[in-house]
């Protein structure tokens, strides 16, 4: 994608955006080359020509600050750096980096950057080591006396750390349920002691570091209640703490004054809750950000009727990080958003906000897809706009795995 191409033609854009804090855009899989293009000419837009300050990731947050650094012009190439800052090999692939070097090419000539963060748990749900990791550093020199709890954990996390999340989970299931207990107990301690030193920090000048280091804290926290929960619940239910820990550091951002703009699965971004194979509620982000900002926070889903989609395969002796695969994209089933598209222009964005009125059988669109299936939701409720792409393919990264 020309990132220097004129942005003119999205000006309707405004209509859906209106005065939102939040614009989440979606994907219906992930590394997906026109997904890519297009939530970059969006990002563009909104950074441009609505004042929007930052670009949000399905990232981590504690590996992703390598991000922020790098766009604001840190060392570093942007292939290690989205390699590094961005997991599940989500920032491995050409149409990321453009947009990477669009946003520090950028703040090298306006007054006005933009930032670059993750929003995710510690290893998109892997390992919370690297928050701990962080978390050491500041109470190095600012609550030292913290240090042999920090320890503690991280003991006890080091024996199932891996950057695979699979790999991680499984180690997790055969600690000990004493260990589980030495860690959840340890962070509990952690998280009570930092946030007593929270206003007497901020008091002396450290505020800014200190809610830093909370918020790594935090991030291993929830880690630790997602790994609880996926041994008694499962995984699908257990993998909302992602969602929770996305929609708050989205808040925090919000809360200090930001316009941002979410970058995220459109699974994450939907506003309506949904319901696991037990029936029992799931709350994706979107949800979170939709009960707490109201009409400021828009979802814009994204998805394709042709082509392409991946699916994620598991770790292997030859890619023990598993890796994504080109895949066939069945046809539009009947009900689903994308059947309602035609298919002969490069992409469409559809207002849902302004439809709803006057679509008669809005409530019939109750399917929309995720990957190679489609997945029950009721579309009009759960995205403000649908940006649908006719045709897609997989990005460098995943055809090389088709072909490697």
């Amino acid at each position: 994608m020309d990132f220097q191409l004129p942005v003119d033609d999205l000006e309707p854009l405004r209509d859906i955006i209106g005065s939102a804090q939040v614009v989440a855009l979606g994907e219906s899989t992930h590394h997906m080359r026109e997904f890519y293009q297009v939530r970059h000419r969006i990002l563009r837009f909104l950074v441009e020509r609505c004042g929007f300050e930052v670009y949000a990731l399905e990232a981590p947050f504690t590996q992703g600050q390598v991000l922020d650094t790098w766009v604001q012009g840190g060392p570093g190439t942007v292939e290690q750096v989205a390699a590094d800052g961005i997991a599940l090999s989500l920032g491995q692939c050409r149409e990321l980096h453009e947009a990477l070097a669009w946003m520090r090419g950028r703040n090298r000539t306006t007054a006005m950057p933009v930032r670059c963060v993750g929003t995710d748990l510690p290893g998109a749900a892997a390992s919370p080591l690297p928050a701990l990791e962080e978390l050491a550093d500041y109470l190095r020199w600012a609550a030292p006396e913290a240090l042999p709890v920090l320890e503690e954990a991280a003991g006890v996390v080091r024996r199932f750390d891996d950057p695979v999340i699979f790999v991680a989970l499984d180690r997790y299931e055969n600690l000990p349920p004493d260990q589980r207990d030495v860690l959840t107990g340890a962070l509990s301690r952690l998280m009570a002691h930092m946030q007593r030193l929270t206003l007497v920090q901020r008091a002396r000048g450290h505020g800014a570091e200190h809610d830093t280091a909370m918020w790594h804290l935090r991030g291993a926290w929830y880690l630790d209640h997602l790994h609880r929960a996926n041994s008694t619940e499962g995984f699908e239910s257990a993998s909302t703490f992602r969602d929770l820990y996305m929609a708050e550091s989205v808040l925090r951002l919000v809360e200090g004054g930001a316009r941002v703009v979410l970058a995220a699965h459109n699974w994450h971004i939907q506003r309506t809750p949904a319901l696991d194979s037990q029936e029992r509620p799931l709350l994706p982000a979107g949800a979170h950000l939709a009960a707490a900002l109201g009409d400021a926070y828009r979802a814009i889903g994204v998805t394709s009727s042709l082509g392409q989609t991946t699916t994620l395969g598991a770790p292997t002796p030859e890619r023990p990080h598993g890796a994504w695969y080109a895949a066939p994209l069945p046809p539009p089933v009947d009900g689903s958003i994308e059947a309602a598209f035609p298919t002969n222009r490069l992409w469409a964005l559809a207002d849902l906000r302004a439809a709803r009125p006057h679509v008669h059988d809005a409530a019939s669109f109750q399917h929309s897809r995720m990957a190679d299936y489609f997945l029950d939701l009721p579309v009009f409720e759960a995205f403000d706009a649908i940006a649908h792409v006719s045709r897609t393919t997989g990005t460098d990264h995943v055809l090389e795995h088709a072909t490697g």
